[in-house]
């Protein structure tokens, strides 16, 4: 092996190397900016299911923070399921009527139109879940 030949080894390496940390830095990027996104919309979907805004404004809000294509996706619709049972739950810890919980209905319908949530994620019309 010449001098030529090792010297070109070593700057081959060096670019693969910083080529590869230039992907991972990336990918770190992309996924922190996820996180932080869905974070945000658990907070407004928590505000609105705790009745502090409307279902307008929730939009409104949301829709600057992601794009349409988060809010078709499943980490959209776990994020509206999981604020949904919390919700449910503060109202059943605090034995709460029927009442507070059409109300909660009610609030994931004007989620679901809002959003576009398609039917295919309810559970009831799920096969197996009867």
């Amino acid at each position: 092996m010449t001098l030529g030949e090792h010297s070109m080894d070593w700057i081959t390496a060096i670019v693969c190397g910083l080529v590869a940390l230039g992907a991972i830095l990336a990918f770190g990027i992309y996924r922190n900016r996820r996180l932080r996104t869905a974070r945000r919309i658990e907070d407004l979907l928590g505000e609105y299911f705790q009745g502090r805004m409307s279902v307008g404004q929730l939009g409104q809000r949301a829709r600057a923070i992601a794009s349409r294509d988060f809010f078709g996706g499943p980490t959209f619709f776990s994020l509206a399921a999981s604020a949904f049972q919390h919700a449910t739950d503060v109202k059943r810890a605090k034995q709460a009527n029927s009442k507070d919980e059409d109300e909660l209905m009610r609030l994931v319908g004007n989620l679901k139109r809002e959003f576009g949530v398609p039917d295919r994620y309810d559970l009831e019309e799920q096969p197996g879940h009867e």
